[in-house]
């Protein structure tokens, strides 16, 4: 599963934490610009020891 984190548009912070192995987390420009950030960066984290991949990515 890919799932997309932007300034404007997340998915649940459930289905964030629910990454595991082979599924990919894209952090989109503005990001951090997100009122919630420390929530999705929690749940980031999460799936990164879940074995999800994080990435940072263009456009949007």
């Amino acid at each position: 599963m890919e799932l997309r984190i932007s300034a404007v548009n997340a998915p649940p912070l459930g289905d964030v934490r629910a990454l595991e192995a082979g599924d990919v987390l894209w952090l989109m420009p503005g990001y951090q610009r997100r009122t919630d950030w420390v929530r999705y960066l929690a749940a980031a984290a999460h799936a990164m020891a879940r074995g999800a991949q994080i990435r940072h990515g263009e456009g949007e």
